[in-house]
């Protein structure tokens, strides 16, 4: 060990104590909370987005295709297209429509999808969602001409209703000609439905919105003719649906067809978990700072107490890079000694809400855990960005040091 190093180690000591001292564990406990509170924020903002990720892509396909104008009727020739693209892996034409539902306890509005049960199944997860009833009860012959529905386990609760019940589903009076909306008088308002299965898919948004029905039946009820609204494609890699998307669009045409991968379908929620996500890390690395700044005040209330010291050691011939090291060493040791902590308190932290769990209510976060993620990454990047710090919070006081005459020294030293 080079001589350097065995000074800053005794620099940090207290006088005639072998252990720390109490300004040295200061400096240490500071960098220590700061990179604590840096991994355990980046933890629970991965875990959200991880959390938001699995609930989108329970119910959203990793690639939604539409063509420009109101009816798309070709789309069986489209689905072929889009299956032979490289990374897809199923297609399930969908219809989308509003209308208000009316039940025992009451009336809520919601977003009806049309779906083809065997093909959704391969797109969609909502087929594991299933609290009661299956995806395939849809496909089930109507009962006394009642078709059924699905609806999610919110909406159900505000209607009053289980599997088995009948609902009234009013759409709206209109319907598609040509490439305009006209009037339906040809066609009821109402109709009603049996409710076939409830589903929870975990996402407040969806559980108390969402409803679905068949294609035929959606097709017929909102006077849709043989139209869709729009293509769902899952792809063997959701997180490289983006490359996938953009060859769907060279072979069909970015003119006549739209296509999004489900980050842009859900662009504002992603979007808003990135800006959370960069406030966090702006606010919590302003604690990291604040405990480097604590650390080179510590160091050059060192260098003034060891005035004499440097002084001697300039004159036994150090050089000035060798005083140089000795504190920018003790600024990395309670830099190494801070981080270890805190990255031993922020694990101990994530386990404990990963025990315990903390509530949250849907309403408000969409989710009704915390969710919390050890992401290495997150780890690694929060015990660089401190060790970084420090080494720069260590510089200012090293220097001062480095440069002190040893002649100002002993003349302090001998009044």
């Amino acid at each position: 060990m080079r001589y350097e190093t065995t000074i800053a180690f005794r620099h940090l000591k207290a006088r005639k104590k072998r252990s720390l001292s109490v300004v040295t564990w200061l400096a240490v406990i500071g960098v220590a909370l700061g990179v604590a509170a840096l991994v355990g924020g980046f933890s629970i903002t991965t875990g959200f987005e991880a959390a938001f990720r699995e609930k989108v892509l329970g119910v959203t396909s990793h690639l939604f295709v539409r063509e420009y104008g109101l009816r798309f009727t070709e789309y069986r020739a489209v689905e072929a297209r889009i299956g032979e693209v490289p990374g897809v892996v199923a297609t399930s034409p969908m219809t989308f429509n509003e209308a208000m539902l009316s039940g025992k306890d009451g009336t809520a509005g919601a977003v009806i999808k049309g779906l083809t049960p065997a093909q959704a199944r391969r797109v969609l997860a909502v087929g594991d969602y299933m609290q009661s009833g299956t995806l395939e009860a849809l496909d089930a012959p109507a009962e006394e001409g009642v078709d059924g529905i699905l609806l999610g386990v919110e909406l159900a609760r505000m209607l009053g209703v289980e599997a088995g019940d009948l609902i009234t589903v009013v759409s709206p009076m209109r319907r598609v000609e040509g490439d305009r909306w006209s009037a339906r008088p040809d066609s009821p308002s109402s109709k009603p439905f049996r409710v076939r299965g409830v589903f929870a898919a975990g996402f407040h948004e969806y559980d108390t919105r969402l409803a679905y029905m068949s294609l035929p039946v959606a097709q017929r009820f909102f006077g849709l003719g043989d139209a869709i609204f729009g293509i769902e494609v899952a792809v063997t890699d959701p997180l490289h649906a983006g490359k996938v998307a953009d060859a769907v669009r060279d072979d069909l045409g970015e003119d006549a067809f739209s296509v999004l991968d489900w980050r842009r379908q859900n662009r504002n929620l992603f979007a808003s978990l990135t800006y959370q996500r960069i406030a966090i890390l702006v606010v919590l690395s302003v604690m990291v700072v604040l405990a480097s700044c604590n650390v080179a005040c510590m160091l050059i209330m060192l260098v003034l107490e060891r005035t004499r010291d440097i002084a001697i050691l300039k004159a036994m011939g150090a050089r000035d890079g060798s005083i140089l090291r000795i504190f920018v060493f003790e600024g990395l040791a309670i830099g190494v000694m801070g981080t270890a902590i805190g990255l031993a308190l922020a694990f101990v932290f994530c386990e404990g809400l990963l025990a315990n769990g903390i509530a949250l209510d849907p309403k408000v976060y969409g989710i009704a855990r915390l969710p919390v993620i050890f992401d290495p990454l997150d780890y690694a990047m929060a015990a660089a960005g401190a060790l970084v710090i420090t080494f720069a919070a260590a510089i200012v006081p090293a220097l001062r040091g480095a440069h002190f005459h040893p002649v100002d020294g002993l003349r302090e030293v001998h009044g």
